[in-house]
């Protein structure tokens, strides 16, 4: 019941949003604060859980996006993308914090498959080529491909063993994701296609997380 309440609550909240947007109430840069701290607010539970050792984050994905996130910044704030780049230098700060504690406390995933070290590699290619190469939408489609492949990792770990991550993180990522969309600041495919890709990616993650709620609540 409270389950359905929160939802409700969230789904008005989300409405309100929107109207607020489409009647010009806020603007771009205020969603991009608001996008900047969901990630932050997402973060801070998630490392909570790391001392506690609740959760284990899989080290080679969350630096393979502190790595291209933080690259990513640099590139939107070069082409003065500025909400975009704070956005992003957010998520950068969040991914590195989870790397460093999370090795720290010793619950750090390094290896879930045969397959993990050979998606890190693919996106540490990723990015070389989207740093290297001169052709501004093929390089941003290496940059979301590099992303995704060092998120694989923890989509298969998620999907064999949800346990090991909690909500909250990807929850506030989701959120973050959806609140981006409305920090577009032109309709471009530089602008778009990055967000919209987060946004796709924190939600497969995170109802692959509440899987494991769900048969929790059915076994109780």
């Amino acid at each position: 019941m409270k389950m359905e309440v929160l939802s409700g609550v969230l789904v008005a909240f989300l409405v309100q949003v929107i109207s607020w947007y489409s009647g010009g109430m806020f603007g771009a840069s205020f969603f991009g604060v608001i996008s900047s701290l969901f990630i932050l607010i997402g973060a801070i539970p998630y490392i909570r859980d790391i001392f506690k050792k609740q959760v284990h984050p899989h080290v080679l994905s969350w630096l393979g996006w502190g790595l291209i996130t933080g690259l990513g910044a640099a590139a939107m704030y070069a082409d003065g993308s500025t909400w975009m780049a704070v956005i992003v230098f957010a998520n950068t700060v969040a991914c590195l914090s989870i790397v460093l504690f999370a090795v720290i406390r010793r619950v750090g995933v390094w290896k879930t498959s045969h397959f993990d070290w050979f998606f890190f590699l693919m996106g540490l290619l990723g990015v070389v080529l989207w740093q290297t190469l001169d052709m501004p939408v093929l390089a941003l489609i290496c940059a979301m491909v590099a992303d995704f492949a060092f998120g694989v990792p923890t989509i298969i770990k998620t999907y064999k063993k949800p346990e090991t991550e909690t909500p909250s993180v990807w929850v506030a990522a989701t959120l973050s994701g959806f609140f981006s969309l409305f920090a577009i600041e032109a309709i471009a495919f530089h602008e778009i296609a990055y967000p919209v890709y987060l946004l796709l990616f924190d939600t497969t993650v995170l109802l692959l997380v509440l899987k494991i709620v769900k048969k929790n609540k059915t076994g109780a």
